[in-house]
């Protein structure tokens, strides 16, 4: 597979800080991702690297942005200021704006909470429970989440007296539900 470098699609990405391309891959955000520690297809150096040259197909046909917990932890070490975690967060935001990314993709990630509008018994809970104001009930008769404002904390789904709420474990936390490095 050839990957093609296509960068015209760059300027329309909103919110990449100035200095991505000013990454040299030194490697410091990936020894420090967490992420990186249990995902071995997870590295934000390669994504921002990818960004640098425009590979497109390499950074939106998988799920490997939403892996990105947004801990924040690789801003602070870049001796270039690159700001790995604010790069990714562009690409998710351009992801789901230009429809290369949808609610499902974030479902799957285990970076948005999902309702099941059958089981949902309007009770508020999760309106009231949430931090960051995320749920809110349809008219039909049952909540959703908004996936700008979901966090993926879980703090909804402990708290849903119906059990209507699911989320499914974010890539940092698999290595607790297999044991061992994916």
């Amino acid at each position: 597979m050839k990957l093609e470098l296509a960068r015209e699609w760059i300027p329309e990405v909103e919110g990449l800080p100035e200095t991505y391309s000013q990454c040299f891959r030194c490697g410091a955000c990936s020894g420090i991702c967490p992420v990186k520690k249990v995902r071995r297809d997870f590295d934000p150096r390669v994504i921002v690297h990818a960004t640098v040259l425009g590979l497109r197909e390499k950074l939106f046909g998988t799920p490997i942005l939403w892996h990105c917990s947004q801990c924040q932890s690789c801003v602070p070490v870049c001796p270039m200021e690159v700001k790995p975690a604010e790069v990714i967060r562009a690409l998710r935001e351009y992801a789901l704006r230009s429809g290369l990314a949808n609610e499902e993709t974030l479902f799957e990630a285990g970076r948005l909470a999902r309702v099941n509008p059958g089981k949902c018994i309007v009770c508020l809970t999760c309106v009231r429970v949430c931090p960051f104001g995320a749920p809110s009930i349809r008219e039909e008769g049952y909540a959703v989440i908004d996936p700008a404002k979901c966090h993926a904390c879980g703090i909804c789904v402990r708290e849903c007296p119906a059990r209507a709420i699911e989320l499914k474990p974010a890539a940092e936390f698999e290595i607790l539900r297999y044991g061992g490095v994916s």
